[in-house]
C-alpha cells in the first residue's frame, strides 16, 4: 500500500512538472534557459554528450545555449535528468538562486502582517493593484491585492471589504485539491470566514495532510494550515474543535529537520492545554516562545506573543506562570 501510495505522488509530482515545463516552452521561455543548462553543465564538469545523452545534436544543443532555438518537452526534461536537476530547481537556478514571485511576495505579506506594519502592506496592496491593471487576466495579482486590502482592514479594525472577501472565499471553495497557492490565500484571510466556512475547508487540508505526508514539501503545507487552523478555533473559543485538530496533528509524523513545524504543535498545543487546565500547557507555550527568541525568529515571537494576550483577554485566563512568560518576553 505504501509503495502503490508513493508511486501515484510521484506520477502525479511528474504530470505537475510536466505541465510546468510545456507551458514554459510553449510561451518561448526555455529559450533563455539554455545558458543556465550550459552554466550547471560546466560546473559539474560533465559533457555535453553527457548531458544530452543522444537525445539532440552538437549542433541543436548549442542552438539551444545560444538562445536560437528551444529543445522540445521531452528532450528539456531529459537534459534536467541528465543534470540531475528537478525542474524546480532549475528554475530556482535560473532565477538567480531567488525565491518565484510567489513565495517572495506572501513571505513579504506574512511578515508585514505578523509585524502589524500597515505602510509597507498599504505599499504592498498598491503593488499588486498597479500589477493587475497592467494584466487584468493575471489572478495572482488580483488575489494578492484583495488579501492584503483585507489584511489592512482587519489591522485597522474596519469593516472588511466583502467583494475581496468573497472572491477569496469562492476561489477556494471551487478547489477540491489546495496546492501552495491555496493554502497561502487560506492562511492569509482565514480571519474572514466564519466557523462553518473553515469547518467546511477543513476536509480539504486533512485531505491534503493524508494524501501528501510522502512528500515533504506538500506535507510540511497542509501541517502548517491546520496550525493556522487550530489559532482560528482557539480564538473563537472552539475548544472541542481546537482538540480534534490537536489529536489529528499529534499522529502526523514530522521529519527530524522540520523544527519548525514541531515548534508550531509545541505552542498551539500547549495554549489548548493550558486553557483545559492541563500542567504542561504553560510551560510548553514558555519553551516554543524561548525556541523563536534562540532562532532569531523575531516575527514570530512578536506574533505569538500578540495572540497569547488576546487569548488570555478572550478567556479571561490568568496565571502567574502566564505573568512570568509575558514578563520574561516582554
Amino acid at each position: 500500500m505504501h509503495n502503490c501510495i508513493s508511486r501515484c505522488i510521484f506520477a502525479y509530482q511528474l504530470i505537475l512538472t510536466y505541465s510546468n515545463v510545456k507551458d514554459l516552452v510553449k510561451g518561448g521561455y526555455a529559450m533563455n534557459f539554455g545558458k543556465t543548462v550550459s552554466n550547471i553543465r560546466k560546473n559539474k564538469h560533465m559533457s555535453i554528450d553527457e548531458v544530452t545523452n543522444s537525445t539532440i545534436t552538437k549542433s541543436s544543443y548549442s542552438r539551444f545555449v545560444e538562445g536560437k532555438t528551444q529543445p522540445s518537452i521531452a528532450n528539456f526534461i531529459t537534459i534536467l535528468n541528465n543534470l540531475h536537476v528537478n525542474f524546480e530547481e532549475f528554475l530556482y537556478i535560473d532565477r538567480g538562486f531567488r525565491p518565484d514571485f510567489l513565495s517572495e511576495m506572501s513571505e513579504k505579506i506574512k511578515k508585514n502582517a505578523l509585524l502589524q506594519d500597515l505602510r509597507n502592506l498599504e505599499e504592498l496592496n498598491h503593488t499588486f493593484a498597479v500589477y493587475h491593471q497592467q494584466d487584468p487576466q493575471n489572478t495572482v495579482y488580483y488575489h494578492f491585492q484583495c488579501i492584503t486590502k483585507l489584511i489592512i482592514n482587519f489591522l485597522k479594525g474596519k469593516p472588511l471589504d466583502q467583494k475581496s472577501a468573497q472572491t477569496i472565499h469562492d476561489y477556494l471553495m471551487q478547489c477540491e485539491i489546495w496546492t501552495h497557492y491555496e493554502h497561502t490565500l487560506f492562511n492569509s484571510v482565514i480571519f474572514t470566514f466564519d466557523v462553518s466556512t473553515v469547518q467546511a475547508m477543513e476536509k480539504r487540508i486533512i485531505k491534503n495532510l493524508d494524501n501528501y505526508q510522502l512528500m515533504h514539501e506538500y506535507g510540511n503545507e497542509s501541517f502548517r494550515t491546520m496550525i493556522v487552523m487550530l489559532g482560528f478555533y482557539i480564538r473563537k473559543k472552539d475548544l472541542m474543535a481546537a482538540i480534534r485538530i490537536v489529536s489529528k496533528l499529534s499522529n502526523f509524523q514530522l521529519e527530524s529537520f522540520m523544527i519548525f513545524e514541531k515548534n508550531l504543535y509545541k505552542l498551539f498545543s500547549g495554549i489548548v492545554f493550558m486553557l483545559s487546565n492541563q500542567e504542561n500547557g504553560i510551560e510548553n507555550i514558555g519553551v516554543a516562545l524561548e525556541v523563536f527568541k534562540l532562532t532569531n525568529c523575531e516575527e514570530y515571537l512578536c506574533g505569538s506573543l500578540t495572540f497569547l494576550k488576546r487569548i488570555a483577554e478572550i478567556y479571561d485566563y490568568h496565571h502567574p506562570k502566564l505573568d512570568e512568560i509575558f514578563a520574561a518576553f516582554s
